[in-house]
């Protein structure tokens, strides 16, 4: 009876530690995947599904003067409808708080690929942590997170689909690696690799929710090829039945991305995007700074080889394929990075724990669990030093003032300017949500880029944004490169730029034919002089009307949308759930 008793707690001590060591984790990384700053993109993303909703799909561009009647492929109609839906429902701190929790399920996955981690948590926390710092830097609200998250469970099917074989070296070649007996000695569960047709209705939802199906297709046919070449070649002509079986799951796979509103014209369009380069978007430049975000993606990438160098445990062909593959895509590019993180998490976890067991000592027979007063003393600590900035962080979505032209957005409402305005695209879709519902507002270019714009119209955006700049934009035109190209076409009325964009500022105060209305530390309003200088003009504005600064510094934030919501009042209102450090009083010209 004793025996039993001692066993009996011997069990819930080990449970209660290993609650604790995961409850004091999670609140540690979510830290690391509830970023509450605003998208630059949310405000379109919401707009459009709000658009979708109520007329249907748009086929052409929308809230553009430069791009009346131009094709749009939208590879995001699924999550913008989601967006859309959220915000109206449980709002943005709703989805805040989804994300968040999306974040600590995938930094959770550690946990579960190690059963035994109460013994031995050290490396298990050690690679939640590093999962989650690298999801930080691209996990806003945004559609790519229903990428990552349909790649989460692309991986998760693979793990099902293939136990028994994935895990182990599977290849009569450099049989060094195989650290242990092969798959093909043990039973592979057919019934288990039907679970693997659940991939035609994962990609058909994650073709019609974001782009990035695109990459999660890439990896699932190199998968399955890397398993198709290890049947062969450890089975023979026996194996015939199974590669049928996996190639015909992976031609439906591909045949499900074409449903979709536009066919086989999104992959056209997809792969001849792909084709130009992107400099102007920052998740599309190589890792080159040395900053917070690099450290831990070379961390990550420096413990992943030590754990497949050092680890007891056999390889596995095919992941070792995909892991090369998918880190190099995350070198050229940053927006991959979480997509290799998944990886380390699924594929990583056992080999990071077996190296860590050989580089100590360490075996399991002699580990003993830590004694859950002193896990929950931790966690109670942890919880401390989290909870208050945990809670601030999933209670309001920021629209920082520094970031985003929030008062200037105030003086155009305020004032009640409309028309046709260039808008440098980080800002155009917040733009687009606070001045162009109504139609009284069309902007030149947006962050939608070629999926709505003609090339030209996004070579004339950066010749007035960036001009002539080698490596920060692809330009195609073959006429040289004209910065006030932007301000003709189309005849716009106005212009927002931001001051963080030095050339845009230059050309304008070259311009005769324009007039400053607006200035702050972030943001210029410009309109044209034959309209606003005019005292006969009806878009006459008064020099004491106008607010022009050099040294009004923009702090504080607003809670999201950020929108005026009484148009052509002294004193806007915004939607705000909270505002911090105002702004001091503006000087008059």
């Amino acid at each position: 009876m004793d025996s039993s008793r001692q066993l009996t707690n011997a069990a819930s001590s080990r449970r209660w530690a290993g609650w604790g060591i995961l409850a004091g984790t999670l609140l540690a990384v979510a830290i690391a995947v509830s970023p509450n700053g605003a998208d630059p993109d949310l405000w379109g993303h919401v707009q459009y599904g709000r658009d979708a909703l109520r007329d249907g799909l748009a086929r052409t561009t929308t809230y553009s003067y430069t791009a009346e009647g131009y094709r749009w492929i939208n590879h995001e109609n699924l999550s913008e409808l989601a967006l859309a839906i959220g915000v109206d429902t449980i709002g943005p701190t709703g989805l805040l708080v989804l994300k968040t929790l999306l974040g600590l399920l995938l930094c959770a996955i550690p946990f579960w690929r190690t059963k035994d981690y109460v013994n031995n948590p050290f490396p298990v926390v050690v690679v939640s942590l590093l999962v989650a710092v690298n999801l930080t830097n691209h996990w806003n609200v945004r559609p790519q997170l229903f990428s990552f998250g349909f790649f989460a469970l692309l991986l998760l099917l693979f793990d099902v689909s293939f136990t028994g074989w994935q895990g182990h070296w599977n290849l009569p070649w450099f049989t060094s690696l195989r650290r242990g007996e092969p798959a093909a000695a043990l039973h592979w569960s057919h019934r288990r690799m039907r679970l693997l047709w659940l991939c035609v209705p994962l990609f058909f939802l994650w073709t019609n929710s974001h782009g990035g199906f695109l990459a999660g297709l890439g990896v699932l046919a190199v998968y399955l090829i890397c398993r198709m070449l290890e049947a062969a070649t450890m089975r023979g002509w026996a194996s015939a039945g199974m590669l049928r079986r996996l190639m015909l799951m992976l031609v439906v796979a591909v045949l499900a991305t074409l449903v979709n509103p536009y066919s086989w014209e999104l992959h056209q369009w997809m792969f001849a995007a792909l084709r130009v380069p992107r400099p102007e978007i920052t998740e599309w430049h190589p890792l080159y700074s040395f900053d917070m975000f690099s450290i831990a993606f070379l961390a990550m990438i420096g413990v992943g080889f030590w754990a497949l160098t050092f680890s007891t445990k056999p390889l596995d062909f095919t992941q070792l394929v995909v892991l090369a593959l998918v880190t190099g895509q995350s070198v050229m590019h940053q927006r991959h990075a979480p997509f290799l993180a998944l990886l380390f998490a699924f594929w990583c976890t056992p080999h990071v724990v077996s190296a860590w067991r050989r580089a100590t000592q360490r075996n399991e027979s002699t580990e003993e669990n830590p004694h859950p007063a002193l896990v929950w003393s931790v966690v109670g600590l942890v919880a401390l030093l989290f909870a208050v900035p945990l809670w601030e962080r999933l209670s309001v979505m920021r629209v920082d003032r520094d970031t985003y032209p929030v008062s200037a957005i105030e003086f155009l409402n305020q004032h009640n300017l409309h028309g046709k305005t260039v808008v440098s695209y980080n800002w155009a879709q917040y733009f687009i949500a606070a001045r162009c519902g109504d139609g009284e507002s069309q902007v030149q270019f947006d962050g939608r880029f070629r999926t709505c714009y003609p090339q030209d119209v996004v070579d004339q955006h950066f010749d007035f944004i960036l001009g002539d700049a080698p490596g920060m934009r692809f330009r195609q035109l073959d006429s040289p490169v004209d910065p006030t190209a932007a301000l003709t076409a189309g005849v716009p009325k106005l212009v927002l730029l931001d001051r963080g964009q030095p050339h845009s500022e230059a050309v304008m105060r070259q311009r005769r034919d324009w007039t400053l209305l607006y200035q702050d530390s972030l943001a210029q309003v410009w309109g044209r002089r034959n309209l606003f200088d005019d005292p006969q003009s009806p878009e006459y504005l008064a020099p004491q009307q106008r607010s022009i600064s050099d040294v009004e510094k923009q702090n504080g934030y607003v809670a999201w949308p950020a929108i005026p919501t009484a148009p052509a009042t002294a004193t806007p209102s915004l939607h705000l759930a909270r505002v911090s450090s105002p702004n001091p009083t503006r000087t008059q010209p």
